[in-house]
């Protein structure tokens, strides 16, 4: 059965015993209380009759009954004296205490097995959750009637659930990332190769060096970024962020880097404000902006729209380009790291810009999705919880 059935067992017994011995000398007290007060009250009414010798003796009250009572050991009532002494030192016969020790043990072993049952299941689940990568639910093993043991599997099986995955997830991503570690890698091997074979290609094999090298600190960087986010690590400092001043912002790098950019803002007339992080809520947007440029069409534009929605209390943020989008059934896929649309796959990149920016706009209590346009063109909406009062004067200035 195991110690916590017997330790239970015995706690159970004892208060059980100890409750029904209890029990059964109070129902034996009340038995013989009746007869304390008859033979009380025919010693007061007989003191007073007999005011003489002669008086006849008074029959005491264990005389006058002939039919001891069942509960006592012997056949004698408690004297008429103290009806507590009766209570106090009462003798319960053997056949009580047989029927209370049954009692208690039956009562005691079904309790005992009723806690310990579940509780044993569940430690036989983590000691297997431990050995194996391979966890079974623990929920449809316990009976509906233990509801706080039901509860209490129903959290084991969504802790295990969420572990397993996250074991997936991490051995996934170090399969992709020793898988695109290999290509710098073997860039620099061969920059090293030729450098070795002809000196004179000194300036050409280093300038390959160090863009590998920042290639990978930066692919490196934004994993780790990735894991803060999904254990919770990382703390954000929120503040009331303009959107319009940011989106500005972005639009106006973004022209700078690619004078050839075509973007195109489109804001409302008042501003939009949100509770969050403006340096991430930026990279998070830029990362959208980038793709839409790198993967649309050289002569094609990009629209970026803001608008708030008032039924929903968020802000809506779309970013459009005229590119050929990605196939329907890989749209809930783009946003995971190391995943990228299918017609995507010959142009450089790494596939973490996306999974890192749902990420950032996930801890800011929002959600991104991707859409395809129709007859041509895509694009990926952001929804963030609009700020609940709008900051004054001097915090606008600020943000601006």
């Amino acid at each position: 059965m195991g110690r916590l059935f017997w330790k239970l067992f015995a706690a159970l017994f004892v208060a059980f015993f100890s409750t029904g011995v209890l029990v059964g000398s109070v129902v034996a007290w009340q038995h013989s209380l009746p007869h304390w007060i008859e033979a009380s009250y025919d010693a007061a009414h007989t003191s007073d009759v007999c005011a003489t010798p002669p008086c006849a003796p008074v029959v005491s009250p264990a005389e006058s009954q002939s039919t001891p009572s069942p509960a006592l050991t012997s056949g004698e009532r408690p004297s008429a004296a103290s009806p507590t002494a009766g209570f106090l030192f009462w003798s319960l016969s053997p056949q009580v205490y047989s029927l209370i020790f049954a009692l208690s043990s039956l009562f005691a072993g079904l309790f005992a097995w009723a806690i310990s049952q579940p509780v044993r299941l569940m430690l036989g689940h983590l000691k297997s959750a431990a050995e194996t990568t391979v966890v079974t639910p623990v929920r449809p093993m316990l009976s509906p009637s233990h509801a706080e043991f039901t509860e209490l599997g129903e959290a084991y099986d969504a802790i295990a659930l969420r572990l397993q995955n996250m074991v997936k997830s991490q051995s996934k991503m170090l399969h992709h990332v020793s898988h695109e570690l290999r290509s710098p890698l073997a860039r620099i091997q061969m920059a090293v190769g030729l450098l070795m074979q002809n000196p004179k290609k000194l300036p050409t094999a280093i300038e390959r060096i160090e863009l590998e090298a920042l290639r990978m600190d930066r692919m490196i960087a934004e994993l780790l970024e990735i894991f803060r986010f999904e254990s919770g690590m990382q703390a954000l400092q929120m503040t009331a962020v303009n959107l319009n001043s940011l989106l500005s912002v972005i639009v106006s790098d973004s022209q700078f880097e690619r004078e050839e950019a075509k973007l195109q803002l489109h804001l409302p007339e008042s501003s939009i404000w949100v509770n969050g992080q403006s340096e991430l809520l930026q990279r998070a947007i830029e990362n959208v902006v980038r793709n839409a440029l790198k993967y649309g069409p050289q002569s094609g534009w990009v629209n970026i729209r803001l608008h708030q929605n008032e039924q929903t209390a968020e802000a809506v943020l779309e970013i459009e380009d005229e590119g050929k989008g990605v196939p329907d059934h890989e749209l809930e896929h783009i946003f995971k790291p190391f995943v990228r649309g299918s017609h995507t796959a010959m142009i450089e990149g790494h596939g973490i810009g996306l999974a890192l920016t749902k990420q950032m706009i996930e801890a800011h209590g929002g959600f991104i999705q991707a859409v395809n346009l129709h007859p041509v063109g895509f694009m990926v909406r952001i929804h963030l919880p609009l700020c609940p009062s709008t900051p004054d004067s001097s915090t606008a200035d600020n943000q601006a």
